[in-house]
């Protein structure tokens, strides 16, 4: 009983920590389709293009700390 218990708890934190791989990639993506949606719309070629690619950056590196603080304790 404890072993089907001990290989749910690892798979589900197995899953956790590769759900954690993709924060990092996904925000800076979803900072770069923003920025340039937004440079095509307002015609200002590279700034939002940068800022919200930094932005993206930065909540990426952000979730990814906050998320691998969860299992600094495990």
């Amino acid at each position: 009983m404890s072993d089907k218990f001990f290989s749910k708890n690892i798979y589900r934190k197995i899953a956790e920590l590769s759900s954690l791989v993709l924060m990092l990639p996904s925000s800076i993506a979803v900072g770069l389709f923003l920025g340039y949606f937004l440079d095509k719309l307002f015609g200002t070629k590279p700034w939002l293009l940068l800022l919200f690619t930094i932005l993206g950056m930065a909540s990426g590196f952000y979730s990814l700390i906050r998320g691998l603080s969860k299992f600094k304790n495990v």
